[in-house]
């Protein structure tokens, strides 16, 4: 029963990652994720895959950092990424346990770096090519098919949106927020 509870909140996450890749500004984007993270998380703290939770929490935490990037100076070093994947390396060197362990830290880190660079073509790379294969692969192994689905729509999402404005498309100053 905690499984189907658990894969439901996952389907919740992905209805909100659906939103959010259709929207043209990054910092929407990153609140509606962070909504879908704190729903991810819940899927994996039912299930046991605290790796996954520390993760979502870290994403959240990156997330709603990136919504004040333009204002906080601080935010905008070239230091605050790869300082943010920090607590994640930490947390996966003092928990480990198997390889599946480097599956979360790897989408956090992958993740980091695309959203930070305020690119939607890069933001989308990432997840089309890395994030998301390391969450399914993850998903997969821990049992978190919503999160298998979320990361399919995910993927999906990426190509509509692709399609819908261009890769060129991506590129305009309106996806970062700017104009």
């Amino acid at each position: 029963m905690i499984h189907i509870i658990a894969n439901g909140f996952g389907v919740l996450s992905t209805l909100c990652f659906i939103v959010s890749f259709q929207v043209k500004s990054n910092k929407g984007l990153y609140i509606i994720q962070s909504v879908a993270n704190v729903f991810y998380g819940i899927q994996f703290y039912l299930l046991g895959a605290v790796g996954g939770l520390f993760n979502m929490g870290m994403q959240i935490v990156r997330n709603l950092l990136l919504c004040r990037k333009e204002e906080w100076k601080l935010l905008q070093h070239p230091a605050m990424a790869p300082l943010l994947c920090v607590p994640s390396l930490i947390y996966m060197i003092v928990s480990w346990n198997s390889w599946l362990d480097l599956l979360p830290f790897i989408a956090m880190t992958a993740g980091t770096f695309g959203y930070w660079t305020n690119s939607a073509k890069k933001l989308r790379a990432a997840e089309l090519f890395c994030v998301a294969p390391a969450w399914m692969t993850y998903d997969l192994i821990e049992r978190a098919y919503g999160g298998v689905l979320n990361e399919l729509v995910i993927l999906a999402s990426i190509v509509f949106s692709i399609i819908r404005f261009g890769w060129k498309g991506l590129d305009d100053p309106k996806f970062a927020g700017q104009n």
